[in-house]
Parts: C-alpha cells; sequence; structure tokens
C-alpha cells in the first residue's frame, strides 16, 4: 500500500509541476509512460518470480521510475531551457529512426 502512495504522489506532483508550465500533455504521457513500463515490470516479476525469489524488487523499481518521472518534471520547471533542449534532441533522435 505505501508502494502506491509513494507511485500516486509522484504522479500527482507530476501534474502540478507541469500545470504549472501550462503543459499539462507532457504529464498525461509521462503518466501513461509510467504505467506502461510498472506493467512490464509486474510482467517480469511475475515470471520471474516462478523460478526465484523476487522479494520486494518490482515494488523498488516501480517507486525509482516514478521518482525519476518526478525528477525529471522538477527539472523541466527549474531549467526550463535546457528541458527544451534536451526534448528537440529526442525529437531528432526520433525522427532519425523512424
Amino acid at each position: 500500500m505505501i508502494t502506491l502512495t509513494i507511485i500516486v504522489a509522484c504522479i500527482a506532483t507530476m501534474f502540478a509541476i507541469q500545470m504549472a508550465r501550462g503543459n499539462p500533455g507532457r504529464a498525461v504521457a509521462d503518466t501513461a509512460l509510467l504505467v506502461i513500463v510498472i506493467g512490464l515490470i509486474t510482467l517480469v516479476e511475475m515470471v520471474l518470480g516462478q523460478f526465484i525469489e523476487t522479494h520486494d524488487v518490482g515494488r523498488i523499481l516501480a517507486i525509482g521510475f516514478a521518482v525519476g518521472f518526478l525528477l525529471d518534471a522538477v527539472y523541466g520547471l527549474l531549467a526550463p531551457e535546457r528541458q527544451r533542449a534536451r526534448d528537440k534532441k529526442l525529437r531528432r533522435m526520433m525522427k532519425r529512426r523512424a
């Protein structure tokens, strides 16, 4: 239950930060990506759990990813120009791959 509370708090803070910046769409995209990552973590943990004892590794990874997305949002709030430059580089890189 604590894991869920921490993840929901990170998501709520991400939304608050992105709304303050005037870009709530990015928070929605980050949340969707976080849900996909947590789903993948869950699947891998279920499969590995059949063979070895995983304990709380999945929970720790899920919290780590949520905190990582939160730190990315805070970084964007504190240094918006650097965030925009990084986003442009990522867009260029993704266009090259497509």
